[in-house]
């Protein structure tokens, strides 16, 4: 698609912005931030039955979007997982069948299956449909804190209390690996994106390991120097993130788990990292109830959520709509992002369909509709309303232009207008001919602007402009010899500080001369 622009006159106006010095506005949100903070809590009903929904009896230990893309979401905390309505919010089905604490609910890539763990060391695998109990694994010996689906669909990761990491087949209900290495509780773990036969356990012995299923003993071990309370793979496996107390540290798995980096952001201890939909933003949690955004490549923080209480669990669907956290006090807290104006309409749009004729919507049908390939676009510039000193530059009324600039009492602007006169040889033009009250302000603005450093040079040529012209009318008018005095004055007090500084330097230099001799002495 072509642009072809209609000709017309355009001035160009004075450029004074490299005059301003730039500085950070309190106060004042960048792109990313606002953006972020589209996500508001999800609108539920006041209804006393959907509000209880959203509060567990115990803490939230774990919560998971359903990666089928549907939406839905589970909840695990206490002795239950609630399975909620992405759209809706509303909840769904809750799973109770537990002899303990449930941990680790986590729903499998079809939507279908749900597996979770037990404080009483069995891992259950339920009918997401129905409800009903399928399978129970029972080889661990402690608690089970971490459950996950392998990337086939096929197997599951769990992680446990008893220092080991086991990998079961679903259809089999068998043990398939069981993983003996780490000295303490096994409490984070992922699979291995580049691989079906790898995963990466984390434990509270402050080791990171990754485990080869052909091998059955880790390939890279990794000490991460506190116990471990995340993981996270990112960039198809190449790089992992270990989060243990508030630090977060990034290896590359590819150079045998060399560490790349560690920042922190947190207060308190970190409790859960999650990529975004668009694997370019990756996001924290911790206990300090805070949410924090990073940039992917270089790991600074581009914006933040605060939350009512700790958090100990997140997520974030696929397609960046929704951020669910789990608190310490029991709450189950959704933020959706809102929709833009371009997005609400297109969907209030498909909403209504077809207009019907002769209506308004029929008659004004099409007027949003985008070129498409091939099309001429003949694109009309606005017409630039110019300020009163650049109108008067572009008609070559130098003096009026110079008398507009002042007015705007802002130097910035000042000096760009005397500068644009100087390059025109315009700046004589612009000072003769002027009586005591179009040249006192132009003499005001010097005596406070002469001996600013960054103006000077030009300032000094001004300066003697105005000298050469109205040398001559000095004693004429009693305004005019004040400003001149205070101008002189202003001017010997510059000389004089300009003659102390080069004694000043003087000295210096012998000082640092005789140093010199003496150590080489």
């Amino acid at each position: 698609m072509a642009d072809v622009a209609l000709p017309g006159p355009d001035f160009k106006s004075v450029d004074y912005s490299r005059f301003v010095v730039e500085s950070k506005k309190i106060g004042r949100s960048t792109p990313e931030e606002r953006y972020w903070n589209t996500f508001k809590p999800l609108p539920r009903s006041v209804d006393k039955t959907t509000l209880k929904d959203y509060k567990l009896l115990s803490a939230v230990t774990s919560v998971h979007f359903s990666p089928s893309g549907s939406r839905d979401f589970c909840a695990t905390g206490g002795t239950v997982v609630k399975i909620f309505n992405g759209q809706t919010g509303e909840l769904k089905k809750t799973i109770s069948r537990f002899k303990g604490i449930a941990y680790s609910g986590n729903i499998r890539n079809d939507g279908r299956l749900l597996v979770a763990g037990c404080e009483n060391s069995h891992i259950s695998l339920f009918d997401l449909e129905s409800g009903n109990l399928l399978r129970m694994f029972k080889k661990h010996t402690a608690a089970v804190h971490v459950t996950r689906w392998s990337n086939n669909n096929t197997n599951i990761l769990s992680c446990s209390d008893d220092k080991t990491a086991r990998i079961w087949d679903v259809s089999t209900e068998a043990q398939v690996h069981c993983f003996r290495g780490h000295g303490d509780y096994v409490r984070c773990a992922v699979m291995n994106p580049a691989s079906e036969n790898m995963c990466i356990t984390g434990s509270y012995d402050s080791t990171v390991k990754f485990w080869d299923f052909r091998a059955g003993k880790p390939t890279i071990d990794i000490n991460h120097g506190a116990p471990i309370e995340a993981l996270l793979a990112i960039k198809g496996g190449d790089v992992v993130l270990s989060a243990a107390g508030n630090e977060i540290k990034v290896w590359d798995v590819t150079a045998g788990g060399k560490l790349l980096r560690t920042f922190s952001n947190h207060q308190k201890t970190i409790t859960g990292l999650q990529i975004d939909g668009t694997g370019t933003r990756l996001l924290s949690c911790s206990l300090d109830a805070h949410v924090k955004i990073y940039d992917i490549d270089t790991f600074e923080s581009v914006s933040q959520k605060k939350l009512e209480a700790p958090i100990l669990s997140l997520d974030i669907d696929r397609n960046n709509t929704k951020i669910i956290a789990g608190l310490s006090r029991g709450d189950v807290v959704v933020h959706s992002k809102k929709p833009t104006a371009k997005e609400s309409q297109e969907s209030v749009a498909a909403a209504r369909g077809t207009p019907f004729p002769g209506t308004f919507r029929y008659f004004m049908r099409g007027a949003n509709t985008k070129a498409s390939a091939g099309d001429y676009k003949v694109s009309l510039k606005a017409k630039r309303k110019l300020k009163a000193y650049d109108k008067s530059l572009k008609e070559f009324r130098y003096k009026k232009a110079l008398t507009d600039a002042l007015n705007t009492r802002s130097h910035h602007i000042v000096i760009g207008v005397l500068e644009e006169l100087l390059q025109r040889a315009g700046l004589e033009a612009a000072i003769r001919g002027r009586d005591d009250a179009t040249l006192e302000p132009l003499l005001s603005f010097l005596i406070k602007f002469l001996f600013t450093p960054q103006y000077a040079s030009l300032l000094v040529d001004v300066c003697t402009t105005v000298l050469e012209i109205y040398a001559d009318h000095i004693g004429g008018s009693v305004l005019i010899d004040e400003l001149f005095t205070k101008l002189q004055k202003k001017l010997k007090h510059e000389l004089k500080v300009m003659k102390e500084l080069t004694q000043l330097n003087g000295t210096i230099e012998m000082l640092l001369y005789n140093n010199a001799a003496y150590l080489h002495s």
